[in-house]
């Protein structure tokens, strides 16, 4: 299997360890500039068979479907909040969330919570004071500024009040298992450690024997006021390796897709 890897995505430490681990491998790879939006690759990829992943911007799905490559990017664009919610219900952690378009959101707290329903990179999820979110509204539906990304009017987002979260811990899924995990967040600190409590874990075993998304993911859960819940999925190829094995995960990947 050929990796299609965007240079310098990622944080240094998951950056050097990917491509560490394709060299002591011997994998065959190639590294490019990746167009924003377009997911073209600067300089083009030459490569004589189908069986390609990328590791980068979600963008990079583009160019993976247009060249027909497999398993190319386990895109989760289709399977947004409404379908997660149909399979995980309330373990979602917005299970309560409003769903609106941008142009008719409407804030009823002075902060807020919200998210695109879909893993389409518009923006992060987060909170937002009324005031923010009204000018940035105001911005993109009013005035029709360009904001950088490809956030439209119509595009549906969450909205819902903040719920307190102690820890976040993201899970890298394939075909049923976990590979890797790693804590990223305790509390309102930016914290990446790989020791994950086990409560975590099967928590995620559990879900994912409900449901998964796709042969490959990205899961984040986080323990909250309410118990463990389900934070959000997202696109393996165009995740950060926080503090994952990201050795386990290139065999892992290998093992399973390479033909």
């Amino acid at each position: 299997m050929h990796w299609v890897i965007q240079n310098n995505i990622f944080s240094e430490t998951g950056w050097d360890q990917l491509l560490e681990t394709i060299d002591r491998f011997g994998l065959s790879h190639s590294v490019h500039k990746v167009v924003p939006f377009i997911g073209e690759l600067e300089p083009p990829a030459v490569i004589e068979h189908d069986n390609v992943i990328c590791i980068g911007s979600y963008s990079m799905r583009h160019v993976a479907k247009r060249n027909g490559w497999a398993p190319g990017v386990f895109d989760l664009f289709e399977q947004d909040f409404e379908q997660q919610l149909k399979h995980w219900g309330e373990h979602m952690l917005n299970a309560g969330s409003v769903i609106s378009s941008f142009a008719e959101a409407v804030f009823t707290e002075d902060l807020m919570f919200i998210r695109p329903t879909n893993d389409s990179k518009y923006f992060a999820g987060r909170v937002f004071s009324r005031e923010e979110f009204e000018t940035w509204q105001k911005k993109v539906c009013d005035l029709k500024l360009d904001d950088g990304s490809s956030l439209t009017p119509q595009t549906l987002i969450q909205v819902m009040k903040p719920i307190a979260i102690y820890c976040e811990a993201r899970f890298w899924v394939i075909k049923g298992r976990i590979i890797t995990k790693s804590i990223y967040k305790r509390g309102d600190r930016v914290i990446y450690s790989s020791e994950v409590d086990d409560s975590f874990a099967h928590y995620v075993e559990e879900r994912i024997r409900e449901w998964q998304p796709h042969e490959a993911f990205v899961i984040d859960v986080c323990d909250t006021e309410m118990g463990l819940k389900i934070v959000e999925i997202n696109t393996l190829n165009s995740s950060g390796f926080y503090a994952g094995d990201v050795q386990k995960l290139v065999l892992a990947l290998e093992e399973a897709f390479s033909v």
